[in-house]
């Protein structure tokens, strides 16, 4: 049998704790317009220099990312055939869900829009990924309690 390469299980608990957090960050981000540090949370007296804005932005991206990475690519309490094959089916679905959102995005946004597309296709694979393994995890967790 192949052993996968995950990260031990506490890695999970790390991942959330960057994820969430950077995550609203982002999105606070978003509605200020991608200017580093939402300005709207800042003392009026302060003005972001262009490398504050960067430095913002580069943090959202890297923590939303590893922490993603984190969560989806840690092991469960109990890891068996199945969750490896739930695992692989939730990486096909958001494969497949974010190449047809990426083709039809491609023929329908241009100009802003687009790049601005692009920065959340940055994040949509795995977010989708996360999305559907803890979905598919939560319905088998609820058919074995059932079952009993």
């Amino acid at each position: 049998m192949n052993k996968i390469l995950l990260l031990p299980h506490s890695f999970k608990r790390i991942g959330w704790v960057l994820f969430i957090p950077t995550l609203l960050l982002g999105v606070l981000m978003y509605f200020d317009g991608f200017n580093g540090f939402p300005t709207f949370l800042l003392p009026d007296s302060f003005a972001p220099t262009r490398d504050f804005t960067r430095l913002w932005n580069n943090i959202v991206i890297i923590g939303i990312l590893l922490g993603v990475l984190f969560i989806c690519c840690s092991r469960e309490r109990v890891e068996d055939e199945l969750i490896a094959r739930i695992r692989l089916n939730a990486l096909l679905a958001a494969l497949y869900v974010t190449a047809g959102i990426s083709i039809l995005s491609a023929l329908v946004l241009y100009d802003l829009n687009y790049l601005t597309f692009m920065i959340f296709n940055l994040f949509l694979l795995p977010v989708l990924f996360l999305i559907f393994e803890r979905v598919m995890l939560w319905k088998l967790g609820k058919e074995a309690a059932h079952e009993e």
